[in-house]
């Protein structure tokens, strides 16, 4: 299994050192789109991302295994990803998306509030004239967890019920069976 987290995670080291390899210390490097220094580590992080995805299809490429199935974890940023990367990756994968239903968008921005994770907003936090930022992070947020379903949608080959990723009894294992019964070529 790759994780991609972890994967550039790994390749920040230094800038993460002082204050750990974590998500959440990833999410406090990377700060919030109207934090000092966020569009400089959203654009690294987005090449150190097609960094991470190059290698994983290089390996997968070179794999003297290529029936045996793996796990690429990828980050909720993949699809500002260039075409032509994303095209690789899913020319070696079968893409699956975890749709998140529109009424579970307030409970993962409290969630997001509680246990921030980096987010890469690629231009849609935009705050309106005189909205405070916790309300238009707030709105932004909503808005870009269905800008990203949409354009998950349109890069899967699956399409899978978010829930399936938060019930603690489901692992690599059973996301692969799950895939193999739901799996339905696109048209």
């Amino acid at each position: 299994m790759y994780s991609c987290d972890d994967l550039i995670a790994e390749r920040l080291g230094q800038k993460l050192e002082e204050k750990g390899k974590s998500t959440i210390n990833l999410a406090k490097w990377m700060g919030h789109p109207f934090s000092e220094g966020y569009p400089e580590a959203e654009a690294f992080y987005l090449e150190l991302e097609g960094a991470v995805i190059s290698q994983i299809c290089d390996e997968l490429e070179n794999s003297s295994q290529k029936d045996k199935q793996v796990v690429v974890d990828t980050t909720g940023s993949l699809i500002y990803l260039e075409k032509k990367l994303l095209n690789r990756l899913r020319n070696l994968t079968l893409t699956v998306q975890l749709k998140l239903p529109e009424e579970k968008h307030e409970q993962l921005f409290e969630a997001y509030l509680l246990d921030p994770k980096p987010v890469i907003w690629g231009g849609e936090y935009l705050p309106r004239e005189g909205e405070s930022s916790q309300n238009a992070l707030g709105r932004c947020y909503r808005e870009l967890l269905s800008f990203r379903n949409e354009r998950y949608g349109l890069l899967a080959d699956c399409v899978l019920d978010y829930s399936f990723h938060h019930c603690a009894k489901t692992g690599v294992e059973e996301l692969l069976e799950l895939v193999k019964n739901n799996y339905k070529m696109k048209p």
